[in-house]
């Protein structure tokens, strides 16, 4: 499997939005996040066969916290879980194995509306760690073994994430927010090619997210 190279560059965001956010002492934000995951996978090439691998979809959530720097610009930080089935598919065929996730990630936001509007527009992008384990039950015989083996394994590794979304104030301390947010790595380890095989492609996890949060 060739390695990408540029995840490490991906510490650098976090470091600048935290020495940009030390000064500021106010409007600060915390709440939760209610996601819906899904995935776009790599693709497998075998000598006798292709197929894809990935995760398949499911749901996830998460903590987060905030800040608004200045009128446009914010920084947050992030944990969410989420319960995502390692999945190989081949020839109209599907195998699946249990498996979750851990994204620890810092994000810059650009507001497109002021510090004060009711309804901000924002975009973000910014970057971190991820946990992928893999939880079933390995077996002596694995369906579609030949294109790629799902494994009881965990690795850590850099994690790039970008999109968009809308806060919306509801009160002087409440806030709901919906978003859509990509999450990008290298294919982890918890997929194994099979013999010959290579992957081709990065991991794409799509998450749709509704928030609700409480400033102070």
């Amino acid at each position: 499997m060739k390695k990408n190279h540029f995840f490490p560059l991906l510490f650098v965001v976090p470091l600048l939005g935290l020495s940009v956010s030390l000064p500021a002492q106010q409007n600060f934000e915390a709440g939760a996040l209610a996601v819906a995951s899904a995935y776009h996978g790599a693709s497998v090439s075998a000598p006798a066969a292709t197929g894809s691998i990935g995760f398949a979809p499911g749901a996830a959530g998460g903590l987060f916290v905030g800040q608004s720097m200045t009128n446009r610009l914010g920084g947050e930080l992030r944990y969410l879980f989420a319960h995502n089935d390692l999945k190989v598919s081949s020839g109209g065929k599907d195998t699946e194995f249990a498996g979750h996730s851990h994204t620890f990630h810092y994000d810059l936001l650009f507001y497109f509306a002021k510090r004060d509007a009711r309804i901000r527009p924002y975009v973000a992008g910014g970057g971190g760690l991820k946990v992928y384990q893999g939880t079933g039950t390995e077996q002596p015989f694995q369906p579609l073994s030949n294109i790629a083996l799902l494994t009881k394994t965990s690795q850590t590794m850099g994690v790039a994430d970008y999109g968009a979304g809308v806060k919306w104030q509801f009160n002087k301390n409440m806030m709901f927010r919906v978003e859509f947010r990509d999450y990008v790595t290298e294919v982890p380890k918890v997929f194994e090619p099979g013999l010959g095989a290579n992957f081709s492609g990065l991991m794409h996890q799509w998450m749709p997210a509704f928030g609700v949060s409480w400033t102070f």
